[in-house]
């Protein structure tokens, strides 16, 4: 039997049972300050500093600074992360800045424009399988299939089927 890990393996899993919300629609300037979570629906315009986790939403937009140990991106912001340990940039998020942190995940589509800085690393970072379905056709430019495959990953003499999705580990 093993031994149950403890440890939240998803920053979701860390926003808790009280969180700030700014609501779709809704307009805010000003300053967020706690202990809790926030949540960003809306626009919101100034600085957020809060203990848990920041979330803006798809529809959600920060213009300002964000100080928070864990900051997930579906929306956009315009303007810095600090003092992050873990930042996910999914996959229609948006980050115009630059961001400070510990730990990064940016999705495919995920759209950043400024610098990281990563000043220390306190565990072995978490690997990521990507998953591919049909990999192992490719479009050439004249936009024939080719049999030959598109994966980045090691070329394996048994390729999967198109049917089955295709693995890769990312990690260090």
């Amino acid at each position: 039997m093993k031994k149950k890990d403890t440890k939240k393996s998803s920053l979701v899993e860390k926003v808790g049972s009280t969180e700030s919300i700014v609501a779709p629609g809704t307009k805010f300037k000003g300053t967020i300050k706690g202990p809790d979570s926030v949540r960003i629906s809306g626009h919101f315009e100034g600085k957020i500093s809060c203990g848990r986790v920041v979330w803006v939403e798809k529809e959600g937009r920060v213009e300002g600074t964000i100080n928070s140990p864990f900051v997930i991106i579906e929306g956009e912001i315009r303007g810095d992360i600090e003092g992050a340990e873990h930042v996910e940039l999914r996959a229609e998020g948006r980050v115009f800045g630059n961001i400070y942190t510990d730990l990064i995940a940016i999705a495919e589509g995920g759209s950043f424009n400024g610098e990281i800085q990563m000043p220390r690393r306190k565990e072995k970072p978490t690997s990521l399988v990507e998953r591919r379905i049909g990999a192992s056709k490719a479009i050439n430019q004249d936009n024939s299939i080719s049999s030959e495959t598109a994966n980045l990953s090691e070329a394996k003499p048994d390729r999967p089927s198109e049917k089955e999705p295709t693995q890769r580990k990312i990690g260090y």
